[in-house]
């Protein structure tokens, strides 16, 4: 396990190649593998794996359990033991018992993953009714794998911490200048489609310098926040949009597969809108859209000019609405 979990994975990955190994290890029927939810007061399996039993999910979408009340969960998550329960036990308490028999299961175990000094989640694992109870080996190894997952989970939160530096901007959380070009030459690459609608809309906020000059720029900091929340907001529902903080007080939308009139509407709502946010003092924007083939003259840095071009016209004619590069709009993305 500690070869495969040595590779850089995301934490998903890492979690299931844990969760498939330690069954093996440990001759388990399933092995799952939870971690506190933020508050603290519970824990969500993340991950199931092995002969599940019917109504259990190998990704649940919700299976959470409370710590308080549970005395197994409060020793492994507060006392961080480990803890082996069997069915055939007399003394099993009538909560364990039941999930053994829900599940179909004879035997149970579970030790705690600490990941940097705390608890973060557990490792829980079943045998079948019929086989063997856990023993103190298998404890041991379980508690050994645990230990080698919570570093493999340590990398992948740092690596991912990591990502989020180089990528997000860290005022509004919004992607960066970086992660747009990035998003952009994925878009212009059309790979195997014969054809990719691509609309890419330029937003910039509204006397933001007087904001700044006048009230200080901690207040011009939270109107770029309300901006921030408000195109994220607003473009959530085309789930093909990426928004990005391109600089200062400008914002970019790449958004693919959707006709540009739906992307003017979103865009001519947003800024309607924001007019009613009193952080905020509104939005200019602009548009540029195309169809981009494979024969495709125009390029990328073409149609960013363009939406930029868009957005002036928009500032400079007090625009409350989206102003459409025309440029384009009249220019065919493709030869001829």
């Amino acid at each position: 396990m500690a070869h495969l979990l040595a590779s850089r994975q995301e934490l998903d990955d890492v979690l299931e190649t844990a969760a498939e190994q330690a069954c093996v290890a440990i001759g388990a029927a399933t092995v799952s593998i939870s971690a506190i939810v933020p508050e603290g007061h519970a824990i969500r399996t993340i991950i199931n794996v092995g002969d599940l039993a019917p109504g259990e999910q190998r990704w649940p979408d919700d299976e959470t359990y409370a710590i308080a009340g549970d005395d197994r969960l409060t020793s492994t998550m507060l006392k961080r033991m480990s803890s082996v329960v069997s069915i055939e036990d007399p003394d099993l308490p009538d909560r364990e018992r039941a999930h053994l028999a829900r599940v179909g299961k004879g035997s149970s175990l579970t030790t705690a993953i600490v990941v940097d000094g705390q608890a973060w989640g557990e490792l829980h694992a079943t045998r079948h009714v019929g086989h063997s109870a856990f023993d103190q080996d298998a404890v041991a190894y379980a508690e050994v794998l645990a230990a080698i997952l919570a570093a493999a989970v340590s990398s992948s939160i740092r690596e991912a911490n990591l990502q989020q530096l180089a990528f997000h901007d860290p005022l509004t959380g919004l992607l960066n200048r970086r992660a747009l070009d990035e998003h952009a030459a994925g878009l212009f690459d059309l790979g195997d489609e014969a054809a990719r609608d691509i609309a890419i809309v330029a937003i910039d906020i509204n006397e933001l310098k007087l904001v700044n000059d006048t009230l200080g720029h901690a207040a011009g900091d939270r109107v770029i926040r309300a901006a921030a929340a408000a195109l994220a907001g607003a473009f959530e529902p085309l789930k093909s949009s990426v928004v990005a903080r391109a600089g200062g007080d400008e914002f970019t939308v790449l958004v693919s597969g959707r006709d540009v009139g739906m992307v003017e509407q979103v865009v001519n709502v947003l800024c309607r809108d924001v007019s009613t946010i009193a952080s905020l003092t509104g939005l200019s924007a602009g548009i540029a859209a195309i169809v981009l083939t494979k024969t495709s003259t125009v390029s990328m840095s073409e149609v960013f000019g363009a939406a930029d071009r868009a957005l002036y016209t928009a500032k400079r004619t007090g625009s409350r609405t989206a102003v459409i590069a025309d440029d384009l709009m009249t220019r065919r993305a493709d030869a001829g």
